[in-house]
């Protein structure tokens, strides 16, 4: 079986998909599969995919045209598999607004949003795109000002505005439907942003978190309970505020970073899952 790691594209996090990519392909190539890196971006995104041969894509891609479900659909056409989910629930899930709305009816709590400026209740709100992540575009707004800011920073997207919820960052990883572990996010700024995640030192890790039980279960089922209501496939990671014993949901990633700081594969060491195993597991998750 020769496996194409489709990386690089034409978001803004580009360059994470790049490392998330090479790591990939070294890892499958020392677990003796036949895979080869095939970077995309805004000239050969289409002629890439059509003009080479393969029999699987491991969609390494991230943002916009990577887990919106853009390339997915595309690779159905081509009649070609790949790793994570549809292009139907991607294209959900990477909706952040929608998301939450589907999430809601199932009884699942975050933060709560406003439809503009004008409807704020109060202060702190995060202000951020709907369909990006690594935290582009990230706001955290003290006032109607600095509100106002931000959305005309954000012009041309469409943009989710919800209440900041000050608690401990958790991540929950899943893979085919079973979660794996919580571990904590402890940014040294305060702030979980693309910095923080992507600069090392500039963040701890605390894996399994040290939370209380009840609430570490309950992080563990809301997780397992959006892979399979959204119908997600392969590998996904949620993540939540926890105020006292109030988990808030944020979003859900259906193309997790798989960099040397990404988060998956620190928590899948929870279930001695190796790097190099992990990515072995999502390759064999897809449906034959």
């Amino acid at each position: 079986m020769k496996i194409a790691v489709l990386m690089g594209g034409i978001s803004s996090e580009k360059e994470v998909s790049l490392r998330t990519g090479a790591a990939i392909t070294a890892a499958l190539q020392r677990k003796g599969y036949d895979a080869f890196s095939l970077v995309l971006d805004k000239d050969n995104f289409v002629t890439a995919l059509t003009n080479t041969e393969f029999d699987l894509a491991y969609v390494a891609l991230h943002g916009e045209f990577g887990e919106d479900g853009r390339v997915q659909a595309f690779l159905d056409i081509l009649e070609k598999k790949y790793t994570g989910s549809g292009y139907v629930e991607s294209g959900i899930s990477m909706n952040k607004t929608l998301t939450k709305k589907i999430l809601d009816s199932y009884g699942v709590l975050s933060p709560k949003t406003y439809e503009k400026v004008e409807d704020i209740e109060k202060y702190p709100v995060v202000i951020k795109p709907t369909t990006e992540g690594s935290s582009v575009g990230l706001y955290i707004c003290q006032n109607e000002a600095e509100a106002r800011n931000a959305v005309e920073a954000l012009v041309g997207k469409e943009i989710l505005i919800e209440d900041f919820i000050k608690g401990d960052e958790l991540t929950v990883g899943v893979l085919n439907g079973e979660a794996l572990g919580v571990l904590r996010i402890k940014p040294i700024s305060g702030v979980y942003d693309y910095e923080s995640k992507y600069t090392k030192g500039m963040t701890e890790y605390e894996f399994p978190a040290q939370i209380s039980e009840a609430s570490y279960d309950e992080a563990m089922k809301i997780s397992a309970k959006v892979h399979k209501e959204l119908n997600l496939k392969g590998a996904t990671r949620s993540d939540f505020i926890l105020r006292g014993e109030e988990l808030f949901f944020l979003e859900v990633n259906t193309s997790p970073g798989m960099t040397e700081t990404s988060l998956l594969p620190k928590i899948a060491t929870l279930k001695n899952i190796d790097f190099d195993t992990l990515v072995e597991k999502i390759v064999c998750s897809v449906e034959k």
